[in-house]
């Protein structure tokens, strides 16, 4: 939908004029409102990015749903990523990134450049663009022009030229027959620094970092700048011996002696992953898939490095996953992701007192599909944060729609620790106070234990809303219920593993009723999942269990019921 925006583009041009420009030169203007999540456009936004006319535009949560999930940056991360403050000029910012039109054939580069304007607290609060389509021949003589440059920050090369000097070194290889080895160093408490100290100071700690790997390479090896927090190496004529070598004396040089900053000394922590050619990468995408790919293993190793080796299980998840994130993807730009609603009754009454919303996926081919699949491949894939969003806003539309209804949503780790998705719950409670009470957030354990000081702030922004917190799948990790009362949350979820083995096993029959019984003690009411036989259902009854959800009472359905209680709500 096209949105005036002034009165000078009327006065000058009159609102069609404006449009027929913007459509001939092949741009479209907009205004992005960072609270409310709203997108305005002036021009035809559809035309240019040849998207159907129904997908949805009008927010940055649906326009980011088109990005790339490889995409090394985007607009968000441009505006919100800037170390530059606004002195009331606004701060202007240009990015180029790729979107999906329904998948990875379908990939449209795009130039996006404009300006954002601070809010009260310093922050971006309204974002001022145009984008435009970028042809071939454009994109060509981009890539040509950056491969000249060296990143800003660190003077090191640029992503493009290191990229280049791999490819070159790889080819070498092959002719000489002699190994190549590319690796990448990942400075994993970034975030950590950045938001202790500011960015200022984290950017003093990759220049730090950089002069740190610089003086410990070897001679004639490569050294750039791979992305925001990851350098890249290419070593020729390097096995996987040397190689061993080369990321011992790498870890060392950063880790055996703090960084000096401005804020006092600063510890820095790396992990290290490498890849050696021809053995086991064949062309520059290998070289980085596969660095990546061990560079995922030395984070959560013990010694912050690895080397990769062919593993044919993970190879294939892998394979599985992106396969499913491009489905996902394109389903949610083409408008194929829906909700199924399951109930959950109270125990003893058997009445309908909420409903959990559940992902539904509908194919290309019209068959609807759970998204239980899709959610483990966004996850690993690290997208997942764009299919919260979406479940967010069709729940709360439902919830608009239906003021009978409760509703449960389920969220990732990732979530928790993301201010738009806040953002955009608080745009819908500011429009909507009422929906606040009606709603419920179901957080992991494996997620909420991940990192309970920022579990808890978020349990605590979303209970100061009036928004009710469950803990879900409790009992397969290891969250104590004394970590559960300090979080506040008002709802244990019991593993659905434990409740369908109640009738057959001892052990997990003991283990319920212990947690039953905990959680009574400690006020907390409790919900037993995957319910599937009348003989489960007394037992939990008979225990004290507060709420029942499974097949044997209610399947999941398109439809959410009303619900059975006499206030609509669970009790307090």
């Amino acid at each position: 939908m096209t949105t005036h925006i002034g009165a000078g583009g009327a006065t000058s041009f009159g609102r069609l004029a404006v449009d027929d420009i913007l459509v001939a030169v092949g741009e479209a203007v907009y205004v992005w409102d960072v609270q409310s999540d709203r997108l305005q456009w002036i021009g035809d936004p559809h035309g240019l990015l040849e998207l159907p006319a129904a997908t949805l535009l009008d927010s940055e949560t649906a326009f980011s749903s088109l990005f790339d999930p490889e995409a090394l940056t985007t607009r968000r991360e441009a505006v919100f990523g800037s170390a530059t403050t606004d002195s009331g000029q606004g701060v202007p910012f240009e990015v180029d990134y790729p979107l999906l039109r329904g998948g990875r054939a379908q990939r449209l580069w795009i130039q996006d450049r404009g300006r954002w304007r601070a809010g009260a607290d310093g922050r971006p609060a309204e974002v001022v663009g145009v984008i435009r389509r970028l042809g071939a021949h454009h994109e060509r003589a981009e890539q040509a022009a950056s491969l000249a440059r060296f990143d800003p920050l660190t003077g090191l090369l640029a992503r493009p030229r290191l990229m280049e000097i791999a490819a070159s070194a790889l080819a070498a290889g092959a002719r000489m027959q002699t190994s190549t080895s590319f690796v990448l160093v990942s400075v994993v408490n970034l975030g950590g620094v950045n938001d202790a100290y500011g960015f200022d100071v984290g950017d003093r700690v990759l220049v730090a970092v950089a002069r740190r790997l610089r003086g410990a390479m070897r001679g004639g090896d490569s050294l750039g700048r791979f992305s925001t927090s990851t350098f890249g190496l290419v070593l020729q004529e390097c096995d996987a011996a040397d190689l061993q070598v080369v990321g011992r004396r790498l870890i060392a040089a950063v880790h055996d002696e703090p960084i000096d900053s401005s804020a006092g000394a600063i510890a820095v922590r790396v992990a290290i992953g490498g890849v050696v050619a021809p053995r086991h990468a064949r062309d520059g995408a290998e070289f980085i898939a596969r660095a990546r790919t061990a560079l995922a293993r030395a984070s959560g190793s013990a010694t912050g490095f690895q080397i990769y080796a062919p593993d044919p299980e993970r190879e294939a998840r892998r394979r599985a996953d992106l396969r499913l994130a491009d489905e996902l993807v394109a389903a949610m730009s083409s408008r194929r992701v829906a909700l199924a609603y399951q109930p959950v009754f109270r125990a003893g009454a058997r009445d309908p007192v909420w409903s959990e919303a559940l992902l539904r996926i509908t194919t290309e081919t019209g068959e609807v599909v759970s998204g239980g699949a899709y959610v483990q491949a966004a996850e690993e894939l690290k997208i997942v944060h764009m299919l919260d969003h979406r479940v967010l806003d069709l729940a709360v539309r439902r919830l608009a729609e239906k003021p009978q209804i409760h509703l449960a949503v389920n969220i990732s780790a990732s979530t928790t620790n993301d201010e738009s998705w806040l953002a955009a719950l608080t745009s819908w409670f500011t429009l909507r106070p009422d929906l606040a009470s009606r709603l419920m957030v179901e957080i992991t354990e494996t997620a909420a234990i991940a990192d309970l000081a920022v579990t808890g702030r978020f349990v605590a922004q979303l209970r100061a809303f009036g928004v009710r917190v469950a803990i879900d799948d409790f009992g397969t990790g290891h969250t104590s219920f004394k970590a559960l009362r300090e979080l506040g949350v008002d709802l244990v979820k019991i593993d659905g593993s434990f409740v369908r083995d109640l009738g057959t096993s001892a052990d997990s029959a003991a283990f319920v009723r212990a947690l039953l019984a905990l959680a009574r003690e400690l006020g907390l009411e409790t919900v037993a999942e995957q319910v599937e036989t009348e003989e489960v259902a007394e037992l939990l009854t008979a225990w004290g269990a507060t709420y029942l959800q499974g097949d044997l009472l209610a399947r999941p359905a398109l439809e959410p019921p009303a619900d059975g209680s006499d206030d609509g709500s669970p009790s307090k």
